[in-house]
């Protein structure tokens, strides 16, 4: 039983620095930074490189 609890109180620790984590995410709008300072100008570098056949 003790081993159980010992499992148990390690799994809890785990949510709850996840949880912790992810809501500091969630606060802070970080994903949505990291997809406008980050992964925005990568695409768009890397559309803007390609060679267009038609035209808009």
């Amino acid at each position: 039983m003790d081993k159980v609890l010992k499992i148990l109180l390690k799994v809890l620790k785990i949510a709850l620095i996840a949880f912790i984590a992810t809501f500091g995410i969630y606060m802070n709008n970080l994903e949505n930074k990291l997809i406008f300072y980050v992964i925005r100008p990568l695409l768009n570098k890397h559309y803007d490189s390609q060679v267009r056949d038609r035209r808009v």
